[in-house]
């Protein structure tokens, strides 16, 4: 077993979230553009715990002197996560959530060729069919009518309100597809990142901290523009609200192009849409802001796939007849409380699909 080979057996089995070994090795080939065979030994020695550079190099046997420039490296070329206290601490970090995002601004065509394959052949189909899923659907707030109570988790504004630091990026998916000379034109920078993400990203990844309102003002932009608000699948603890879409984001392509059931995909949030047929006219307008299929034509109104549906409101806005609204599902789901209580779940998951 190699270097590389051991660093992915190793934060694949620390963490929650898989990353697997695939047939081809193609994920070994990622490593190794990433960083050298020793850097790779060196991060081996980092545990998903922070620590600082003088534990890890007592681990490793060598002086603080020599271990932080390589730690200093490893963050640099987005290999490992580092936390900006006096004294900074570093850590391992999954494939995704974590290696995969910490790329951006670093891509390249052939790195990301090999992203995508990584992706379509096995890392995709693990990441987004864990039990639960890791991310959650928080629906467009204008898609819900003042008669329904929105729980505080249900409320996506209410996730930037409680941050102490907000940052926006450029959306690593459709930045990525566009390199490949594919994508979609929905706005990129309504990327927004949370806490100790938004740090991390803003001093290593070209973020910009932005104000709570800016921030509220990028959600309603990605809203206007039909993307889908997703986060982690916990009640407290968000460390990014993404907007996707369909074609681009790895969340979403797990049920467009993986064709993994969207229930399994992701976390549907507690609202679903209806659709009051006399009053559809058959445009077609919804279905095109529809990011997983859900909705089709049948005859002259438009027909909802109740199991595809993962209540994102996106196809509100553009009714001009009004017929579409968001009603609470019969089935009502609540998010575990805590980030950690989301890993635990997810790791006994992946214990029992292994007994």
């Amino acid at each position: 077993m190699n270097s590389y080979e051991r660093f992915r057996e190793k934060i694949d089995t620390v963490f929650p979230f898989p990353t697997p070994a695939s047939e081809s090795k193609v994920e070994i080939e990622i490593f190794a553009k990433l960083m050298t065979p020793e850097e790779a030994e060196m991060a081996c020695a980092l545990s998903p715990q922070p620590e600082n550079a003088e534990n890890i190099a007592a681990k490793v046997g060598i002086g603080v002197g020599m271990m932080r420039p390589v730690l200093e490296e490893l963050v640099r070329k987005g290999v490992i996560f580092k936390i900006y206290t006096d004294d900074p601490l570093y850590c391992l970090a999954p494939m995704i959530p974590g290696i995969w995002e910490f790329q951006l601004g670093k891509f390249t065509p052939e790195l990301l060729n090999l992203l995508q394959k990584y992706y379509s052949e096995s890392l995709g189909k693990a990441v987004m069919t864990l039990k639960p899923p890791a991310l959650r659907i928080v629906p467009a707030q204008k898609s819900i009518s003042s008669k329904w109570k929105i729980l505080a988790y249900e409320e996506v504004e209410g996730l930037i309100d409680k941050a102490t630091s907000v940052a926006l990026a450029d959306c690593h998916c459709r930045t990525a597809k566009r390199m490949l000379g594919g994508g979609c034109e929905a706005p990129d920078d309504v990327c927004i990142l949370l806490d100790l993400w938004a740090v991390y990203f803003e001093k290593n990844l070209n973020a910009r901290k932005v104000s709570k309102d800016e921030a509220k003002d990028a959600l309603r932009r990605a809203a206007d523009a039909g993307l889908v608000h997703s986060t982690t699948n916990s009640q407290e603890g968000a460390m990014f609200i993404c907007n996707c879409c369909g074609c681009c984001c790895a969340g979403l392509r797990a049920i467009t192009q993986l064709k993994i059931p969207a229930a399994i995909a992701v976390a549907p949030s507690n609202f679903i849409a209806e659709i009051a047929k006399s009053d559809c006219t058959g445009c077609g307008g919804c279905m095109s802001r529809c990011h997983v299929g859900a909705l089709t034509l049948d005859g002259d109104t438009v027909d909802l796939m109740v199991e595809n549906c993962i209540g994102c409101g996106a196809c509100i806005s553009v009714c001009p007849t009004q017929a579409i609204s968001m009603i609470r599902r019969d089935r009502q789901s609540t998010p575990v409380k805590t980030i950690d209580e989301l890993a635990r779940q997810i790791a006994e998951g992946r214990r029992g699909a292994t007994s």
